[in-house]
């Protein structure tokens, strides 16, 4: 995923905005932040039609819907802030299970949106800016071809979840610190210290001759792709195919490899595309490890057979529905619930030919996570596997509005 561009983009325009204006000490004020999510009146709440009108895209948010339904039921008790209020897991799960109820219908569109008003409270994200400017772009599964040997045309290993990896819960050494977990391994002098960044993996071979190689892949482009996207096809020379799952990572922060080399002035922000990326570490190879590097960030992987419908697992253990799953900030939208969304979006054949970029609104579950979709401005739409998702996901980004709905709590009794 390609999710830091938004930052430095700020940065930048911050950079050529001039000096701050300095705020006299006396005068200035310290406000509470603003909620990610802010609750729409009567008034606000948009017309509700989704532009994914196929059999098949409709019939991905049932199966989505149903999924998020089941994966809900089973969480414990835990409440979730949304605006200003706090919600349980089960009216999240009522939330899915009535809307599927609700959409299966193919009520008129008017009729719809009435029914939607009436039993569904709609929370629009306040995005970046807090105006509701939130940037879309997308994932996808890519097929990578792999082998289980080391050997001159699959020279670069993926590797398993390593065993000294330590997990350390802050709040259970005092209450004081953040509900946070960090990630990290216990050194020769006994003390926890970060991870192996992606350098120390990659370049000084720190997991070499652990026996923690899950397979081998033909470029470091690869790794770098599988890694990116957190899943992929894998497919073997005797034609078997297995699934390439997230098992962990290093938890070192994300940093777009392609934005290194835009700050390195190779290219700009706009002509930067993950195949022109690919063809320059092709052209410069002694280019690609000091820029792989400068994302320290680093996946691990488990193998897995390849589910029926090919897709990968998503944060929130099911299985995720093109174009109707989402990742989200879960500490800002929780897993499982109901968004509807509307920017502009990439379509491509099924030859992976790019036909244009068209509006799009629809109804999707927020499934999934990743280690760029930071606060309350960053959606990443997962697009599926194969050529048309591979070129839609690769040229997803646009602005768009997010919104968020709850099932209406019923009247209270007691």
């Amino acid at each position: 995923m390609v999710t830091t561009g938004v930052a430095f983009l700020i940065l930048v325009a911050a950079a050529q905005a001039g000096p701050t204006p300095q705020v006299s000490t006396a005068t200035a004020v310290n406000l509470p932040a603003p909620a990610p999510l802010r609750l729409l009146s009567e008034t606000e709440i948009p017309v509700f039609e989704d532009s994914l009108t196929s059999k098949k895209a409709q019939a991905h948010l049932v199966k989505a819907g149903l999924k998020t339904a089941a994966y809900l039921s089973k969480q414990p008790p835990k409440l979730f802030r949304i605006g200003d209020r706090d919600y349980g897991p089960a009216i999240l799960e009522a939330t899915a299970r009535e809307f599927v109820a609700l959409w299966q219908q193919n009520l008129p569109l008017e009729e719809f949106n009435a029914k939607v008003r009436e039993g569904f409270d709609v929370f629009q994200s306040i995005g970046l800016d807090g105006q509701g400017r939130v940037v879309f772009s997308s994932y996808y599964q890519p097929e990578l071809a792999a082998s289980m040997a080391k050997s001159p045309s699959y020279p670069y290993p993926i590797y398993k979840k390593p065993g000294d990896m330590v997990e350390v819960s802050l709040p259970s050494f005092d209450k004081k610190y953040p509900v946070e977990t960090l990630i990290g391994r216990v050194n020769k002098d006994k003390q926890v210290v970060p991870y192996f960044n992606r350098d120390q993996i990659d370049s000084h071979k720190a997991l070499g001759g652990k026996g923690l190689e899950a397979a081998w892949l033909k470029t470091k482009f690869d790794i770098l792709d599988l890694h990116i996207q957190g899943s992929g096809i894998l497919r073997f020379p005797s034609g078997k195919a297995v699934l390439a799952q997230f098992a962990a990572t290093n938890a070192w922060p994300y940093n777009s490899v392609g934005l290194s080399l835009v700050k390195a002035g190779v290219f700009t922000r706009e002509e930067i595309t993950h195949d022109k990326l690919r063809q320059y570490f092709r052209a410069h190879p002694e280019a690609e490890e000091w820029s792989m590097a400068q994302n320290p960030r680093y996946t691990f992987f488990k193998l897995m057979p390849l589910p029926a419908d090919g897709e990968p697992m998503g944060t929130a253990e099911v299985s995720l529905n093109p174009g109707r799953s989402i990742a989200i900030d879960a500490s800002i939208i929780p897993l499982g619930a109901l968004a509807y969304f509307s920017t502009l979006s990439p379509q491509a054949d099924e030859q992976g030919r790019m036909l244009g970029k068209f509006p799009t609104n629809r109804f999707a579950f927020c499934l999934d996570t990743g280690g760029a979709i930071k606060g309350p401005g960053r959606v990443d739409i997962y697009a599926g596997h194969g050529k048309m998702a591979s070129e839609m996901a690769k040229n997803q980004w646009a602005d768009g509005q997010l919104y968020i709905l709850i099932r209406k709590v019923p009247p209270r009794e007691r």
